[in-house]
């Protein structure tokens, strides 16, 4: 009796039918298992980072986060049997790219799309989790929500540090990341939100996915309960000497007063792109948020025109150039400049002759 005698079934007899049912049941089951177990396997942090070296820093960064214990479709796919399949078909291009390294021309390994709030509220709740804040922040989370901002556009670096945004994996092998790569790139600086983050987001709302609000305060006692105020700060001459102070120490400025502006200065103070006026004091508050507010303001003895403009040359003898140029341009502006001044455009050579 041949393998194909075994297989052949006659199906008016009972033990037959029984026979075949266990055969097709027998390889269903064998094949459902091995679906799941496939599947599952393919969906654990281990085969993620088997399977994609170009993953490599995500998966070291991870195992140093406070998400190591999450695997990570938790936070990168939908739940639910079709959106599983789905993911699956789309991984297979993961593969191609992987197999062709096609990745390698678009570093840094990027998402196309962003991580959507409710993934995260599988776990976290902003009405119930009481949140530990730092010193004294205060942070409403609920506030937040309501009014749009997704939970990953302040905790962009949780889980990795950031380190696509921060463009540390565009260069060099990727698949050579070590623990000590991980451990170095999920420093505390780069995993929780930074007062840059906040202050920009409440100059420019509408970057942030915030609709419908132009900006938002960023007075200082809006994030902080207390608010600590150098002694120089509380003399009475502070007002009127302090740009002597920031053309001689800048740094200190810099250090509290550049929070959530573009980063055209390094923390000590010095210019990192192109110089408009030859000071970098003037450049900064030219520039900043915290300076401009002030010095878009008239001060009193400007209000009234007629008064001023035939005594001026009085003040600025009296003063000194330096006084005036803290706001004004000696020159017009060219065009092309995006000097955020409101006083940049009344120039001393509207009307006068100076080099």
């Amino acid at each position: 009796m041949g393998i194909r005698d075994k297989f052949k079934f006659d199906l008016s007899k009972t033990e037959d039918k029984l026979k075949l049912f266990i055969l097709v049941s027998g390889t269903l089951l064998f094949l459902l298992v091995a679906v799941v177990g496939g599947i599952s396997l393919t969906m654990s942090p281990d085969f993620c980072k088997l399977c994609h070296n170009a993953m490599q820093p995500e998966y070291v960064t991870w195992q140093y986060s406070s998400h190591s214990n999450i695997a990570c479709v938790d936070c990168h796919m939908e739940p639910g049997v079709i959106n599983i399949m789905k993911e699956k078909i789309v991984a297979t291009g993961h593969l191609y790219d992987y197999i062709t390294a096609a990745y390698e021309e678009e570093l840094p390994i990027k998402m196309k799309h962003e991580l959507p709030s409710h993934l995260c509220e599988q776990c976290h709740s902003v009405e119930t989790r009481s949140f530990t804040l730092s010193g004294d922040l205060k942070d409403p989370h609920e506030y937040h929500e309501k009014v749009g901002v997704s939970c990953v556009k302040c905790h962009s670096g949780v889980a990795h540090g950031n380190i696509a945004g921060r463009a540390a994996t565009t260069e060099g092998e990727l698949a050579a990341w070590s623990d000590k790569e991980g451990k170095e790139n999920m420093a505390m600086e780069f995993v929780r939100p930074d007062m840059d983050t906040c202050v920009a987001c409440h100059i420019n709302p509408a970057k942030y996915g915030v609709e419908g609000i132009e900006s938002v305060t960023w007075d200082c006692g809006a994030c902080h309960e207390d608010i600590f105020t150098p002694n120089s700060h509380k003399e009475a001459t502070w007002t009127r000497n302090h740009g002597l102070d920031a053309a001689g120490q800048l740094k200190d400025c810099v250090s509290c007063h550049a929070m959530g502006v573009e980063p055209t200065f390094a923390a000590d103070g010095v210019k990192n792109n192109v110089i408009k006026t030859g000071s970098t004091a003037k450049d900064f508050a030219w520039t900043t948020e915290f300076c401009i507010n002030c010095h878009s303001q008239k001060p009193d003895d400007h209000k009234d025109k007629s008064q001023w403009m035939p005594n001026h040359k009085q003040a600025v003898a009296g003063k000194g150039m330096n006084n005036c140029i803290a706001c004004h341009s000696i020159q017009k502006p060219k065009a092309g400049e995006t000097l955020q001044s409101p006083a940049k455009e009344v120039a001393c050579n509207n009307c006068h002759w100076f080099k």
